[in-house]
Formats: C-alpha cells, sequence, structure tokens
C-alpha cells in the first residue's frame, strides 16, 4: 500500500465516503479543450434519484495550510458552468462558518475542515482498493509503454470525455477504447488483469452514459426506445442527418480536386454499407430491455470497484448484470467470449450465453 501526500489522502477519504453512500466516483478526471490541457477535476461524482432524474458532481478538494476557500468557491462555480454539470461541492480544511454560508448563497455545497478532519482519520479507506496513484502505477509499470497504444493515455482521454458531455458520442468513443481493451486482454497476456481492470472502468463509463441517455426516454415506447438508441448508437448524437450534412461535405471537397469521376458516389456506397454492418441493433435491443435498464447504475459500480479493487476479479465473478453487458459488448466487438473468459479462468467458462443476450431466449429478465 502506498503511502499518500495530504491532497490525494484527501481526495481518496472523500471518494470513499462518497462510494459508502451511494455514488459513483471517480478520481482525476481532466478537462480538455480542444487539446489544451485546462485542469483536472478532483473527484467526479454519479447518482440516479430517481427514473427520471440523474445528478453529475464535481467536487474541489484542496487540503492546505492557507485553503483560500473563498476563492476555490468562484473556480468552481465557473467549473460547473463550463462543463455544464447539476451541482459542486468545494472541500476545504477551513473552518469558518462564513464560508459554508457564502457557498450556500453561490449555490455550492461546502464540506467544511471539521468534515474532512474525521474523514481523514478513516483507515479503512485503502484496505480493498488501489487509490489513483496505485491505480495509474499499474498502467505505467506495463514495459511496452506507447509500443502497445499508450495505455495511460488512452484511459486519461477517456475518463475526459465525461466532461465533453454524456451523449451517445461518447458513448461511441468508449465503444473503441473498449474494444481496444478487450483485445488486449488476448493479445498481451502477461498484462491482461491490468487491461481487463482498464476496461472494466470503461464499460462503467459505457453503462453510465446510457443510464443518463435512459432518463429522457423514460416515458417512451419501448419500439421508440429502441429506434432512438439505434440511431444513436449508429450515427451519434447529430443522428443521421448531421452525419449526412458531414459526409457530404467531406465529399464535396474529395470531388472537387479528385480527377477521376464517380469516387464521391463509390465513397457514399461504401460508407453506407459499413454503418448498415454495424450491430447496432443488438446494442439498443439490449439495453432497452426494462430489466437491464434498471441495473445500469448498479453495474457501473460494480465495474468501478471491480477496476480498483485491490484483488482482482475475474470476468466470471461478476454479477449477472455486470457478465451480461460486457457479454454484448464482446458480441458487438466480434470478440469470442469464450475465449475472452477462459482467457481468465484456465478453460471454465459459464457466461450468459449468446442467445439470451441477443434476444433468442429472454428468460433472464
Amino acid at each position: 500500500m502506498t503511502a499518500l501526500s495530504k491532497g490525494p489522502s484527501m481526495e481518496e477519504a472523500l471518494r470513499f465516503y462518497f462510494i459508502r453512500n451511494g455514488y459513483y466516483t471517480l478520481r482525476s478526471v481532466p478537462f480538455i479543450y480542444r487539446g489544451f490541457d485546462v485542469t483536472d477535476v478532483d473527484i467526479w461524482l454519479y447518482e440516479r434519484p430517481s427514473a427520471v432524474s440523474r445528478q453529475r458532481i464535481i467536487v474541489d478538494a484542496k487540503n492546505r495550510k492557507t485553503p483560500q476557500a473563498i476563492e476555490r468557491i468562484f473556480w468552481t462555480i465557473g467549473l460547473r458552468t463550463a462543463i455544464a454539470v447539476e451541482q459542486a461541492i468545494v472541500a476545504t480544511t477551513d473552518k469558518r462558518p462564513a464560508v459554508g454560508e457564502f457557498g450556500k448563497l453561490k449555490g455550492i455545497v461546502v464540506l467544511d475542515g471539521n468534515f474532512c478532519a474525521r474523514l481523514q482519520a478513516n483507515h479503512e479507506i485503502l484496505a480493498t482498493r488501489f487509490s489513483e496513484e496505485e491505480f495509474s502505477l499499474l498502467i505505467e509499470n506495463f514495459s511496452l509503454g506507447k509500443l502497445a497504444g499508450n495505455w495511460r493515455e488512452r484511459l486519461r482521454a477517456s475518463k475526459a470525455i465525461i466532461l465533453d458531455g454524456f451523449d451517445y458520442n461518447a458513448v461511441n468513443r468508449w465503444l473503441e477504447e473498449g474494444k481496444f481493451f478487450a483485445e488486449q486482454t488476448l493479445t498481451t497476456p502477461i498484462h491482461k488483469e491490468t487491461s481487463c481492470r482498464i476496461l472494466y472502468l470503461i464499460v462503467s463509463f459505457i453503462a453510465l452514459a446510457i443510464d443518463f441517455l435512459m432518463k429522457d426516454l423514460a416515458f417512451a415506447e419501448p419500439a421508440t426506445k429502441q429506434a432512438l438508441m439505434n440511431r444513436g448508437f449508429r450515427y451519434g448524437t447529430e443522428g443521421e442527418e448531421g452525419t449526412q450534412r458531414v459526409v457530404n461535405l467531406a465529399i464535396g471537397l474529395v470531388e472537387q480536386y479528385a480527377e477521376k469521376r464517380g469516387v464521391g458516389q463509390r465513397i457514399r456506397s461504401a460508407l453506407a454499407q459499413d454503418l448498415n454492418a454495424l450491430r447496432t441493433d443488438a446494442l439498443a435491443e439490449f439495453f432497452v430491455r426494462q430489466s437491464v435498464a434498471q441495473e445500469l447504475f448498479a453495474t457501473a459500480k460494480e465495474l468501478e470497484s471491480a477496476a480498483y479493487g485491490r484483488a482482482f476479479s475475474v470476468p466470471e465473478a461478476l454479477s449477472a448484470s455486470a457478465r451480461s453487458v460486457l457479454s454484448v459488448l464482446l458480441d458487438f466487438w466480434e470478440i469470442d467470449r469464450v475465449k475472452f473468459h477462459e482467457n481468465f479462468t484456465g478453460g471454465q467458462h459459464t457466461s450468459v450465453p449468446s442467445r439470451q443476450i441477443q434476444g433468442g431466449n429472454r428468460s433472464h429478465e
């Protein structure tokens, strides 16, 4: 267990507190704007109060001798506006009542020095979980580094997507990253546990984002939900019309400078063929089911816990709900799920059958 300095120790204490109170938590989420690293969100939280409401919360945690709490409140107000989350919290060592009063006036929850001091005294924090620093060290110890796709930077970029907006564009980007790390469990078996931990984390992002999107579809008919989700998985947030506008613009430029006639039509045909080949309908059919949708938040928390657990959890040890989500994604990525599971269990495999996930037998619903 690695000893932590004051700042990370306070953040882990807060993270543990929020986990125990039912939140999904993530530490050190980079805010990147058009390629520029702006700042990091110390702790990012997600909760699901009801079927039609969700809360994304950022926590600014500073453990300093001179906390400058009022300034941190102003800074957090600006960041909350910039990334459009529902709520913000400032955790400070400052114990002055006026700080809490000012935060309340500005719509910011303040966890003062008295509250944070009690958290710091909790010794359970890292007994079962890796700290963020230890988790990062696991990835940095992967000796191939950039030659294997730069796992550390890919994970950092995946975390940054969370602050871009919870939409289908985010889901589709995570689907690409998830496929990469699922494949890495098979192609780099010596580091399969590390790549699987990253996979768990990215799949938890996917589950949360779909849960967030579901809030706007709570009262829609199942067929409508499925159609909208299928369109989102296939074309992204802009939908088919938005995608077509981008395609037309790109093809127009190609046709303008290409010497051969008909190249634009060939590109359109090839793109349409590739889009139609995507098995997004299977994803939509799976996630639209009420039994699946109701468990997405719990599944995301379970996968996050499995990612950071000191004792590695093989995929077979996950709950039926988490295994189902992982299995439908493996099918979508065209990765042999039996081979994937046997890679961790040495030949024993009992995951959810493919026909149950794709709709042939729905006895698990």
